[in-house]
């Protein structure tokens, strides 16, 4: 069997259900597609939509159906995507200390989570084609010019696989904060850790290091940061 790497058009199409009756359920397309991939487990199309829903199935339910997959389609180009998902994921709750990642920025430079310890951090997890992100970044262009001299950091993950369109995103949105990526849409190394199953999607960090709210945005993030600076 010929494998096939996971496409952008597949990643919107199952990542997102845009596909799908807008009626129906978040829980429903999950059962439909767990069911799809075990009614399926010698196919090349089982590993791809696994390796786009693991991170809604989460760890335990990935593992179990990637162990079901017949072994060629294990060693397929997703199914090694959906193993590095596995041995990634730190299953992060809010209370859990953040956990370290690097990438190149926006000028090609190393850049660490870290760097930013001792601040409050927004790890803040987009795409330059995520339609429902572009329309977050307006506020939160203004939350970060409101808080950044209170030591308000974003560190923004782009989930973006063409390099043009990202760098275009940051430049015509005046996005001044710290941008990386490894253009690998959601097979992402920072996705992966975080455990994140659809954008926009956020972590909000305090300067001890411990995650304090997630998918925090608007009005609440300023809420969350102004609780946050008072103390």
């Amino acid at each position: 069997m010929k494998s096939k790497a996971i496409t952008l058009l597949v990643v919107i199409s199952i990542f997102f259900g845009c596909n799908n009756n807008k009626r129906e359920s978040k829980e429903s397309r999950v059962r439909k597609h767990i069911a799809s991939i075990e009614a399926n487990l010698d196919s090349l199309s089982s590993a791809e939509t696994l390796a786009v829903m693991c991170t809604t199935f989460g760890k335990e339910k990935t593992t179990e159906l990637f162990n079901k997959l017949a072994p060629e389609v294990r060693n397929s180009d997703n199914g090694k995507i959906v193993e590095q998902y596995l041995l990634l994921n730190k299953d992060l709750k809010v209370g859990d200390k953040f956990v370290d990642f690097e990438m190149l920025d926006s000028n090609g430079q190393p850049r660490k989570l870290s760097e930013f310890e001792g601040k409050i951090i927004l790890l803040e997890f987009w795409a330059s084609w995520c339609g429902p992100c572009l329309k977050e970044m307006p506020h939160l262009k203004k939350t970060y010019d409101n808080y950044h001299k209170h030591g308000f950091e974003v560190f923004a993950v782009s989930l973006d696989v063409d390099k043009e369109n990202w760098l275009k995103a940051i430049e015509e949105k005046r996005l001044n904060w710290t941008h990386v990526t490894e253009l690998k849409s959601i097979a992402n190394t920072a996705g992966f850790i975080y455990g994140v199953s659809s954008i926009p999607n956020n972590f909000l960090i305090d300067e001890e290091g411990i995650i304090r709210a997630r998918g925090v945005r608007g009005d609440k993030l300023d809420k969350a940061l102004k609780k946050m600076i008072k103390k």
